[in-house]
């Protein structure tokens, strides 16, 4: 189906078809358009496996390699390549090298925007003021604002080929930016509910424009809120959940794209312009696997960055005065400083009500004294990464009651190490359970991290399975354990008796 032209040329509303045509200019003449994109890189350089799927996928070199295959198929055809953010937070060389390498080959690739996601305050506000500085294109958002001094991102941009529609690019933040991070890299800024930066922006971003695109990091609820909220927006390019889908979502006529998550996939959008009509020729999503192209110069550059990452696992991050012992028979049966420890740094960062973790996730102590990255990597061996969501206070319940049905003579891996929450154990009975000193209300909903490992029903948590408003943060435990440290300097966890076992089984 095709839409008349004009000079919004409504549409590269490309899915939509049912907006009606405004009056005025045609599509240019045999004029086309390629829009390419992908979302949630969190430092993705190597290939990794699909946790769904034992194959693997992504890495920068085929990603580079594909965008490039992709423009030398018809070189005098327009090629708009978007990222829709969170570019840190989730590999060793993210942890090591804070970005720099990624925002290069992102450059050399050919990104021509990329939206702020609510990972990239991670390592502190420094490291994104050098990172979007030197980026060698454009960080958007409207809605994120600091003061007294400005971060060096703009609210959009404008990408014009010759021959093409001039295509306005608008980035949005989720709000989740102020609660995703430690409380102090927001220090001076804030940010605006992004709807309501949409409704005053897009009005003058129409006038003069074929073209509105959002490049947005809010998650797909956000954006369908966003597509019925804001006339005038022609497409949502998006991020944060890491959803993958194989055709648009539709939403109030304005379709909305989303590609996965680290590189394993590149969408496409094709759109041409016949006889003053805009017709989208297709879209698809080009996995990023073993079969794609691999550009030789990139892939020697992230072999050198891993090599130099291992070499540099000896890097003190911290001291921890005491061992924090994953001794099987200490973590598995009751409270742990480790478990404590990590509980509350997941708790704080997350401004959950309640964090839930389990036992088995602790591969090896820490010993006392200095804490290198070699400890913690051989801590988390797992790669398990932060999810936050909603459970009633009845699903809270089940999985402490699941904890305290798991005989400690086994050594239970799915016994829960916890934050923000205290219970007590009878026999293989939960006794009590309290969040913020009262009585855990069955009909309360309750905001709950955890790992992906459990989320998935791991261990027997099928009750976590159901949790609403489920935001995969891309943030790795190991990760976060290492920033607790380089944050604090010094470590030294009490235990203070959240969990409890009046009797033995």
């Amino acid at each position: 189906m095709s839409l008349r032209c004009s000079p919004s040329i409504r549409s590269w509303l490309l899915l939509a078809a049912l907006l009606p045509p405004l009056a005025g200019a045609v599509c240019p003449p045999g004029g086309g358009l390629t829009l390419l994109h992908f979302n949630d890189f969190h430092g993705q350089l190597e290939p990794y496996k699909d946790a769904q799927n034992p194959i693997e996928r992504g890495g920068i070199a085929r990603l580079s390699a594909t965008v490039a295959q992709v423009r030398a198929q018809d070189p005098q055809r327009p090629v708009v390549l978007l990222f829709a953010g969170d570019l840190l937070q989730g590999t060793l060389t993210s942890s090591l090298f804070l970005g720099v390498p990624d925002v290069t080959l992102f450059g050399r690739m050919g990104v021509d925007a990329a939206v702020m996601g609510n990972h990239e305050l991670d390592y502190g506000q420094a490291v994104f003021r050098r990172l979007a500085a030197q980026a060698p294109f454009p960080i958007l958002t409207a809605n994120v604002q600091s003061h007294p001094e400005p971060l060096p991102v703009v609210p959009q941009v404008v990408i014009k080929r010759p021959g093409t529609p001039r295509v306005v690019v608008l980035g949005l933040t989720s709000p989740e930016l102020a609660t995703a991070t430690h409380p102090r890299n927001m220090e001076g800024m804030s940010v605006e509910e992004p709807v309501a930066v949409a409704q005053r922006l897009v009005p003058g971003l129409r006038e003069g424009a074929d073209l509105v695109v959002v490049l947005s990091h809010m998650g797909i609820a956000e954006d369908r809120r966003l597509a019925r909220a804001v006339p005038g927006i022609d497409l949502i390019v998006g991020g944060h959940n890491h959803n993958l889908y194989a055709e648009p979502v539709m939403e109030h006529g304005v379709a909305i794209l989303q590609a996965g998550e680290r590189g394993g996939w590149l969408g496409r959008l094709d759109l041409e312009c016949r006889d003053g009509h805009l017709v989208r020729t297709g879209y698809r999503l080009i996995p990023i696997d073993a079969a794609s192209p691999e550009d030789p110069v990139v892939a020697a550059e992230v072999r050198r960055i891993a090599a130099q990452a291992d070499q540099e696992l000896d890097q003190q991050v911290g001291t921890s005065t005491r061992e924090l012992s994953a001794w099987r028979e200490l973590i598995r049966r009751g409270e742990a400083p480790f478990g404590d420890f990590v509980a509350d740094l997941a708790r704080s960062i997350t401004q959950a009500d309640v964090a839930l973790f389990n036992s088995g996730g602790f591969r090896a102590s820490i010993p006392a004294g200095p804490v290198t990255l070699k400890s913690i990597y051989q801590a988390f061996p797992f790669r398990n990464e932060l999810v936050v969501g909603d459970l009633t206070g009845e699903q809270l319940l089940a999985a402490l009651a699941r904890s305290a049905s798991l005989d400690p003579a086994d050594n239970p891996g799915g016994f829960l190490q916890v934050s923000g929450v205290r219970y007590a154990i009878e026999g293989t009975r939960l006794a009590a359970a309290t969040v913020d000193g009262a009585a855990i209300d069955p009909a309360r909903r309750y905001r709950v991290v955890t790992s992906d490992f459990l989320a998935a029903g791991g261990d027997g948590y099928g009750m976590l399975e159901t949790m609403d408003k489920r935001v995969m943060s891309g943030r790795l435990i190991s990760d976060m354990v290492i920033e607790g440290f380089r944050a604090a300097g010094t470590v030294d966890p009490q235990p203070d008796g959240r969990i409890i076992r009046l009797t033995d089984p």
